[in-house]
């Protein structure tokens, strides 16, 4: 494949995340109701917004530069998504951490970020957004399981 295609590719995979947690979230609403799932996207929507604001203080404070590296808000941002499926079931943490393990892997290749960008971006921004999204997902189980 070419160069061109490797990176539609990986162009592509934030918005198919994003995408596949609509289309569950849509599932999930039909089963429990708005109520219970809207804290599972309201931790999802809090966790891109806390990306962006690391982006922000980086862009000002230069922190990733001043250390040789790049913030990869593809990681960060692959990796909410990634998080919120982590949380739902073990299959979905499979395939989403085999899907990340290849995303990282086609970053490289492609050159977007060295395995140090990948790595000091996931140790700052992994605990923040499971932390956030643990606590969304613990409120919207207690809520589901009074909806049974």
């Amino acid at each position: 494949m070419t160069y061109q295609e490797w990176d539609f590719i990986a162009d592509s995979y934030i918005p198919a995340l994003g995408l596949v947690f609509i289309i569950f979230a849509f599932k999930k609403v039909s089963i429990y109701g708005w109520h219970s799932q809207a804290y599972e996207v309201l931790g999802v929507l809090i966790s891109v917004m806390l990306i962006y604001g690391i982006m922000f203080i980086d862009n000002v404070f230069n922190i990733w530069p001043r250390l040789g590296l790049d913030y990869s808000t593809h990681t960060a941002l692959s990796l909410v998504f990634v998080t919120h499926f982590s949380l739902q079931s073990k299959n979905q943490r499979l395939i989403a951490s085999l899907s990340m393990i290849l995303y990282i892997i086609l970053m490289i290749y492609q050159k977007y970020h060295t395995l140090l960008d990948i790595f000091t971006t996931s140790i700052i921004v992994l605990p923040f957004i499971t932390l956030l999204q643990f606590k969304a997902n613990e409120i919207s189980t207690k809520l589901n399981k009074s909806k049974r």
